[in-house]
């Protein structure tokens, strides 16, 4: 497949007003992409670059949808499923499988969730089932836990205490190292979002609102703006913001005691929040339109606008703010910080699952048709 040039209109809104921050985005984790949009607060931010060419290194075909987002380990191996249930450990280089490891639960829809690949290696996979597995760095099963329902996207600060979610409304810990639940704390009736955490206080997105729960899971406080239901994760900024977007009209946010820091008009939206260390939150929404917003006040900073396709897949970020994303029509594109087209690769069908960008300066996304692709 090769690269097809924009011959399309970018509208940048505030660009000019408003400059980008000159801290980087991202933080550094212990492996280039190793959990749901890079860390646990949803950074969605490498500290590397990204691609620019938009060259497509390979392809791999997979048994279902890759909703769920792959992850990268330390060696730069990629993770990735599909809805059919089966773990890959992909080659970074080739592409090609060097392990696989099949759950025996399908399912899935389009409800993108990710692994989370420890800081030694192990891999905490949430299956389409109800339990979490956690596999060798050469896809031995080493030990599962049983959840209450089917799991979301698994975070983890230090890689000791696993924070989850579950469709049926819950949040768990889990401890890594004696391989154990902890707790169980009830935050809805259900809940597509995964969870977002500081190490201290989880937060994540449940029927209509937002919960935060401490980290003996005890449940702080619930928001519930009235504004539709959400099907997206939540963010958190490092000055601990709390992003919550709805099916609705506008965007939320709630300072860590849960009082009310803004709501801003925007689109409905199935993408989660990325919010940067630098403080910006980047949000995709069914017009087409990635508005980036200043956290600390709900102001847009930028927004990008290419073809008007539904954005479900979230966005994401290299160390220079080059923003990567995907659509509906299943459209992979690359833009430069000021909006200045980079690339754009067509996969063939819509992308619904959570990107990744690797050390060597990959970008990893899956699609509805069973593709895998990598994009240097």
């Amino acid at each position: 497949m090769r690269n097809v040039l924009l011959a399309m209109v970018l509208l940048l809104v505030g660009g000019c007003a408003t400059a980008l921050p000159s801290q980087s985005p991202g933080a550094a984790t212990w492996s280039a992409w190793p959990a749901a949009l890079h860390d646990a607060r949803h950074s969605g931010s490498s500290t590397t670059d990204g691609p620019v060419r938009g060259v497509v290194r390979w392809q791999r075909q997979l048994e279902g949808p890759v909703t769920p987002g792959p992850v990268i380990g330390p060696d730069g191996v990629v993770y990735a499923s599909s809805t059919a249930g089966i773990l890959h450990a992909v080659d970074p280089v080739s592409g090609k499988d060097r392990w696989t490891y099949d759950s025996h639960y399908t399912g899935g829809g389009d409800l993108s969730v990710s692994p989370l690949v420890l800081p030694g290696g192990d891999i905490v996979w949430p299956t389409p089932g109800n339990r979490l597995l956690v596999l060798s760095p050469a896809g031995a099963l080493l030990w599962s836990v049983v959840l209450p329902g089917t799991p979301t996207s698994p975070a983890s600060v230090d890689g000791k205490r696993v924070y989850i979610g579950d469709l049926s409304g819950h949040v768990s810990a889990i401890d890594a190292d004696a391989h154990r639940l902890l707790w169980t704390a009830t935050v809805g009736r259900v809940s597509y979002g995964s969870v977002v955490t500081d190490g201290s206080f989880v937060y994540t997105t449940a029927d209509a609102g937002v919960t935060a729960v401490d980290a003996g899971g005890a449940v702080l406080w619930q928001r519930d703006p009235g504004d539709d239901i959400t099907e997206v994760s939540a963010g958190l900024a490092a000055d601990g913001t709390v992003l919550l977007g709805t099916n609705g009209s506008r965007e939320w946010a709630y300072h860590p005691d849960g009082t009310p820091a803004w709501s801003v008009p925007r689109y409905i939206t199935y993408s989660s929040p990325v919010v940067t260390g630098s403080g910006l939150a980047y949000v995709g929404d069914h017009g087409g339109t990635v508005t980036a917003f200043d956290v600390r006040t709900g102001g847009v900073v930028r927004s990008y606008r290419l073809n008007g396709a539904e954005i479900w897949s979230s966005t994401i970020l290299d160390s220079r703010y080059r923003l990567y994303y995907a659509t509906q029509a299943g459209h992979v594109y690359g833009l430069n910080p000021d909006g200045g087209p980079l690339f754009d690769v067509n996969v063939g069908a819509p992308v619904d699952s959570y990107p990744a960008l690797s050390a060597d300066h990959a970008l990893i996304i899956g699609s509805r048709n069973g593709l895998l692709t990598s994009i240097g």
